[in-house]
């Protein structure tokens, strides 16, 4: 069985970075399974060379402290990453 890191080795930060005072971070996963996206929900990105799906669908809040430090930023993206957290949760 694949550990966790295995299938997402990445975690993507969709909670603003101007929020203070709140404990915990809103983080979507970036898994291995490029190849096979669905809908609008899921975004192909690029990290450490690497093909990755961002799974808006699977967000899921954190505490930050357990996290390492940025690898990448995916602001190219945030077209995207708006419209499928739109998506999710409005159905537009």
């Amino acid at each position: 069985m694949s550990g966790s890191s295995e299938v997402a080795p990445f975690l993507v930060m969709l909670s603003s970075h101007h929020l203070r005072g709140i404990d915990e971070i809103i983080v979507a996963p970036l898994v291995n399974d490029a190849a096979e996206t669905v809908g609008e929900l899921e975004i192909l990105a690029e990290v450490e060379g690497e093909r990755l799906t961002l799974v808006i669908s699977e967000m899921f809040s954190v505490t930050p402290t357990g996290l390492r430090g940025a690898v990448d930023n995916l602001s190219y993206l945030e077209d995207d990453i708006r419209r499928a957290v739109d998506r999710l949760f409005t159905g537009f």
